[in-house]
């Protein structure tokens, strides 16, 4: 074999190499990503010509129609409140606390306002349910903590004693009341510890001097402390 037939033969062996690595290369990708590819293909196809669904809507999966609450309490001193929002396509409203149903009403506008109780002491859970007269579309709407309270909060002023008299202009009012109570000194703020315990310093002008504590919960219940400091230079 001459030396130009081993280069020829050379050559054609590296060819070869070249073409099986291209094969076994493209038999790789077609079996990595071309089956996936024409799974996702197909599913893209179907997805443009879709069946006809057999499943009827369900009540609440009716997309032209809502119930929206749009101002409800957090928390009240009364046992009735007042809810008011706005509805498409709806005709009947029911009312529920604690999962009973308190009220229903019939309708014709988009929004309603509605008065109803009676509310439990504590923590209620309320809800509306819409209807159309047929009863064949029927949403809730999302359920609200409403939190009812009407005994007004703790309230004790520990110093100063009523009726003091000092010669000090300025003198600590302390006190303590129940958590999450607001509390104002002479209709100025007062910050509340966690323990419900308050202090603060008062101002005296010459004479009787009249300091007003007031401590409000977050239901609106109100209690007022009321004591007399007279104020006389040495």
């Amino acid at each position: 074999m001459g030396r130009l037939e081993k280069v020829q033969e050379k050559k054609l062996k590296n060819k070869i190499v070249v073409y099986l690595v291209v094969f076994f290369l493209v038999v790789y990708f077609i079996f990595t990503f071309g089956i996936k590819l024409l799974l996702n293909t197909s599913s893209f196809i179907s997805g443009l010509f879709p069946q006809p669904s057999t499943k009827p809507l369900s009540k609440t999966e009716d997309s032209f129609s809502s119930i929206d609450i749009s101002s409800i309490p957090q928390a009240t001193n009364s046992a009735r409140i007042i809810i008011s929002g706005s509805t498409l396509n709806f005709d009947v409203l029911e009312f529920y606390i604690n999962a009973k149903k308190v009220t229903e009403i019939e309708f014709s506008s988009d929004t309603f306002s509605e008065e109803i109780g009676d509310l439990e002491k504590g923590d209620n859970n309320v809800y509306i349910r819409a209807k159309s007269k047929d009863n064949k579309i029927e949403k809730n709407t999302i359920t609200y903590k409403v939190f009812y309270k009407d005994e007004k909060p703790k309230l004790e002023i520990t110093e100063p004693l009523d009726n003091l008299t000092t010669n000090n202009q300025e003198i600590k009012v302390k006190g303590s009341t129940d958590k999450e109570t607001y509390v104002r000194v002479n209709d100025l703020p007062v910050v509340v510890d966690a323990n419900g315990n308050f202090e603060t310093t008062v101002r005296l002008k010459d004479g009787e001097n009249q300091i007003t504590t007031t401590a409000a919960d977050i239901a609106g219940n109100v209690e007022t402390k009321m004591i007399k400091v007279t104020y006389q230079k040495e």
